[in-house]
């Protein structure tokens, strides 16, 4: 009886020890998530980039004639980086144009675009556009603008690129002075560059925010954009989450 009770005893550490290298054999893996303690430049979730930028353009449209039909325009949009980490991107841009009636427009310019981050790569724009605008009801007025661009981006061999934009706009009364905006934006490339943009959508921006009239030429206005980039390659599409706050000056 003893040496049967020995042999059940034996039997189970061995079963029981072939169990546990057969488990040892198996990998699991747990390593540790890491949770970010600050807000980082760029955080990746769900195939999709997010980043917080400041944009602070200021538009100059002024005429050049007697009758105020020819005008002259000027842009100057200094843009600071993710999380506000300097400067990321400076566009300047200047226009001669042409209204007709009081809705209608036409402008052909030059736009200098330099980008600071993630590198340094600088564009060359010529660009030329139409705009038309109308009031819906009584109060709401509504901005219509097309803009062909053809880009010349350095790098890209003097490939032309170009992009299409149409521009959406609507603003609401609510006193003398405030009123309420919101605009939307899209972008679409019209053919595809080697290493560079690819046809279809580029990209789509939305804002919503306040103004405020200062005089009778100049605007003042402040909101949130959502700007929505279509990458092409392999890394994920990027969404900017942009505090504009932008200012208007009609001579």
């Amino acid at each position: 009886m003893r040496q049967n009770g020995r042999l059940i005893i034996l039997l189970a550490l061995a079963v029981s020890n072939g169990a546990y290298q057969k488990a040892s054999a198996q990998t699991v893996d747990l390593s540790p998530i890491t949770l970010p303690t600050t807000v980082s430049s760029a955080s990746s979730a769900g195939g999709l980039q997010h980043a917080f930028q400041w944009w602070t353009p200021v538009y100059m449209d002024m005429p050049l004639s007697k009758d105020q039909n020819n005008r002259l325009y000027f842009e100057a949009n200094p843009r600071l980086g993710d999380s506000l980490n300097g400067m990321g991107q400076l566009i300047l841009r200047t226009a001669i144009g042409r209204r007709f009636r009081y809705n209608t427009s036409v402008y052909a310019g030059y736009a200098f675009n330099k980008t600071f981050q993630p590198s340094s790569v600088y564009e060359n724009r010529v660009f030329q556009q139409f705009g038309y605008n109308h009031s819906l009801g009584k109060k709401i007025l509504i901005n219509h603008r097309f803009r062909l661009e053809e880009r010349f981006i350095q790098g890209l061999n003097g490939n032309c690129s170009v992009r299409g934009r149409y521009f959406l706009r609507a603003a609401l009364p609510i006193t003398k002075n405030y009123y309420l905006a919101s605009f939307d934006e899209l972008f679409v490339n019209f053919n595809s560059i080697p290493g560079g943009p690819q046809a279809g959508i580029d990209q789509n921006r939305y804002f919503a925010g306040i103004g405020r009239r200062i005089g009778k030429k100049v605007n003042v206005e402040c909101g949130y954009q959502f700007q929505y980039v279509n990458r092409s390659d392999q890394a994920d599409d990027r969404a900017g989450h942009v505090l504009l706050t932008q200012m208007f000056i009609m001579l």
